[in-house]
């Protein structure tokens, strides 16, 4: 079969292609639409097969690429949820620990000794207890007592 387009219609995309033009070439097919491969611009022929053909693609091409955001956002959600889960399960072990130990001070009345030790630490006889301590360690390890309150008051302002 010879080709329906004339020498001219063929050559014009090559030259505007050669000369570096590629905006004048046109994106139609030369030529009348009988010689184009697609059934929807035949007139004569049954259409809808192919149109039906043509248009379930392009739906299986868009609900794939519309997926995709939704699958990671999933995956994000599923990822951010066993965190939380995980924090969770950590805090419930941690109250339960403290829970543990206060359970355990008060069966063995050390709690009212911390709470001394607390009221000592947080009034105004903190510095003479971290005294005393750092001239019991000097003494204890064979140094000078002095040594220890010079520690103790360094540690002070530092």
């Amino acid at each position: 079969m010879n080709s329906p387009f004339q020498v001219s219609e063929q050559m014009l995309g090559a030259a505007s292609q050669g000369r570096n033009l590629p905006g004048m070439v046109s994106p139609v097919r030369p030529g009348p639409n009988a010689y184009d491969t697609g059934g929807a611009s035949k007139a004569a022929a049954n259409t809808q097969p192919f149109n039906n053909e043509r248009l379930a693609m392009q739906n299986a091409e868009q609900n794939a690429l519309s997926s995709s955001p939704q699958q990671v956002s999933n995956a994000v959600g599923q990822v951010r949820a066993a965190g939380a889960q995980e924090t969770d399960a950590q805090a419930k072990a941690q109250q339960f620990a403290a829970q543990r130990m206060s359970e355990a001070l008060y069966a063995n009345e050390s709690g009212s000794a911390l709470m001394r030790l607390n009221s000592v630490m947080q009034g105004p006889d903190k510095a003479k207890f971290i005294n005393d301590i750092a001239t019991g360690k000097a003494m204890a390890a064979g140094m000078s007592p002095d040594l220890g309150a010079q520690a103790a008051s360094s540690r002070q302002y530092g």
